[in-house]
């Protein structure tokens, strides 16, 4: 009886040492499975990690430097590695009975251990305990953290998460990329879409054809206001480009954050900035400038000279060597056929391929391109533009005109990735009256959070055309944002709705989802200092 007598008084004191009230614990995207239980877990400052399984031991090193990154905010616990299981709080492990981004997170008073299919799903399964030691910081008081025992069993509904950085428009450093990875990886993205050249500059070092970044890597000035209604330049030299020891840094990087890195290589259209370096290849053959406005030029690469798609495979041969993902992207999207209709060649090869009309000559260079690719191992993406230039049914379409591209290309059965400029096109403005309310500079539309959440990727398609459809993506455009700074306002709060629609297959309401990433989110920006967009969070659409 004593000994029940003491027990009893023990757990009365305890009580006294916890909060009154622990909130609900809230994860973004919403998991598969989450329960509860009515345990209160003592979170220590201290938190020893344990890896069963040495694989994860790099994937535990880079959670554990990103989380201690910033933490003079007194956020996060300090991480250190144990050798032993029983002395450690956090216990990361390896179970082949689950998927590879699969992972099961259970939390109980012997501390954390979380189970993966794979590295992947043991890093996803990492980020949402960051999530959940951020609301237990929520319920600190003087005695520590407290966070609510629990299970969560969890994986992606797609194995295709990306967003696309354009880095074109205006050029990042690799540290503005790894930032942008950074956030990625918060979000459990796992798929950089890197856009790497365009009209108005070419940013990927070509040893075989050094003119590409010599030239095609500098605009002598850029327009000033939108493109559309100035006539107005700055004068300004502007460019910038990635040496391949950069991008192989940038793989790497990603790769540590369990991110596929996609490069796209622009092909027909938007080649400027490359036939400024190498004008032989363009229909005209000459006069070509790196671009300094934005929009559609006519100047598009000129299929009908044999040289133009040996050059475009030296490109592509390089550009296969640097990236190990199984995907290259060609672009494909707005490319005219003014100049093939005009050219000699072209028309030559028109005639002799049995063509009704040049438009028709985008998919004789697909089909060659992929041929190539094919011989090095990958697999090619292009823009939902392809289906009308006669796309190979083993070709991605990624359809960016709304769904209806994707919508087409599933029902005659090529892999699809939904990225609508409808739902997902985060250079358009957040609310509806942009100026009224203070946002930066955007290139028009509007994609407010609420919209991006509100996108069903399966719509418009029968249960046996659903299979096509692999994933979902995001784009930011960069025409009118500048710096990183500004590429946060626009890709947060969205990115979140981006991995809440492409990883949960539990669908929630659009307040239910802006009350989750108050707790749960929004104060990791704070802590990482991202510069997110609070519109949603002041109410306004």
């Amino acid at each position: 009886m004593k000994q029940l007598l003491k027990l009893i008084a023990m757990a009365a004191a305890l009580q006294t040492l916890v909060p009154a009230y622990l909130s609900a614990v809230e994860i973004v995207p919403a998991p598969s499975f989450m329960r509860e239980n009515r345990s209160i877990v003592r979170i220590p400052s201290e938190i020893g990690i344990h890896v069963s399984d040495k694989s994860l031991k790099p994937a535990a090193r880079t959670f554990m430097d990103s989380a201690g990154k910033k933490n003079d905010d007194g956020l996060f616990p300090e991480f250190k590695f144990v050798p032993k299981a029983g002395t450690a709080f956090m216990v990361l492990d390896l179970d082949t009975s689950l998927s590879g981004e699969e992972y099961v997170l259970e939390i109980g008073q012997a501390g954390i251990s979380i189970k993966g299919g794979g590295i992947s799903g043991v890093w996803w399964g990492l980020h949402s305990v960051m999530q959940i030691l951020v609301q237990s910081a929520s319920n600190a008081d003087e005695n520590g953290m407290f966070v609510s025992g629990m299970v969560v069993k969890d994986k992606p509904a797609f194995s295709y998460r990306g967003a696309m950085l354009d880095c074109c428009r205006h050029f990042f450093s690799v540290d503005d990329v790894k930032t942008y990875i950074d956030i990625m990886a918060l979000h459990k993205l796992n798929v950089f879409h890197w856009h790497l050249t365009d009209d108005q500059g070419w940013r990927i070092e070509i040893k075989k054809y050094p003119e590409l970044t010599r030239k095609g890597s500098f605009r002598k000035e850029t327009v000033v206001g939108h493109a559309a209604s100035s006539d107005t330049y700055d004068g300004i030299p502007y460019g910038g480009y990635y040496t391949q020891k950069d991008i192989r840094e940038v793989v790497r990087y990603a790769a540590e954050r369990q991110i596929t890195v996609i490069p796209e290589i622009e092909m027909p259209g938007h080649a400027m900035a490359a036939l400024a370096a190498y004008p032989q290849f363009g229909c005209v053959g000459h006069g070509y400038d790196v671009w300094t406005t934005w929009g559609v030029s006519k100047e598009v690469f000129c299929i009908g000279k044999q040289g133009t798609i040996e050059f475009l495979k030296d490109v592509l041969d390089e550009v296969a060597g640097l990236f190990p993902g199984e995907y290259i992207h060609i672009g494909g999207d707005e490319a005219p056929s003014e100049r093939w209709d005009e050219c000699p060649d072209c028309r030559k090869l028109v005639e002799t391929e049995g063509y009704s009309t040049s438009r028709e000559l985008q998919g004789y260079l697909l089909r060659e391109i992929e041929a190539f690719l094919k011989t090095k191992g990958k697999k090619i993406i292009g823009w939902d533009e392809i289906l009308d230039g006669g796309v190979t049914n083993t070709a991605t379409v990624m359809s960016w005109r709304g769904p209806a591209g994707g919508i087409r290309a599933a029902k005659q059965g090529n892999h699809v990735i939904m990225s609508p400029n409808s739902n997902f096109y985060l250079d358009y403005y957040q609310t509806e009256n942009p100026e009224k309310n203070g946002e930066p500079h955007g290139i028009g539309g509007y994609v407010s959070l609420e919209k991006c959440l509100s996108f069903d990727p399966y719509d418009g398609l029968s249960d046996d055309e659903k299979k096509y459809i692999v994933g979902i993506q995001a784009n930011l455009w960069t025409e009118y944002i500048p710096s990183m700074n500004h590429v946060q306002h626009m890709v947060l709060p969205r990115l979140a709705a981006l991995a809440e629609v492409s990883w949960s297959e539990n669908k929630c309401s659009y307040q239910d989802f802006v009350r989750r990433m108050e707790v749960a989110m929004v104060p990791l920006y704070s802590h990482f200092g991202y510069a997110y967009a609070d519109y949603a969070f002041r109410g306004i659409r």
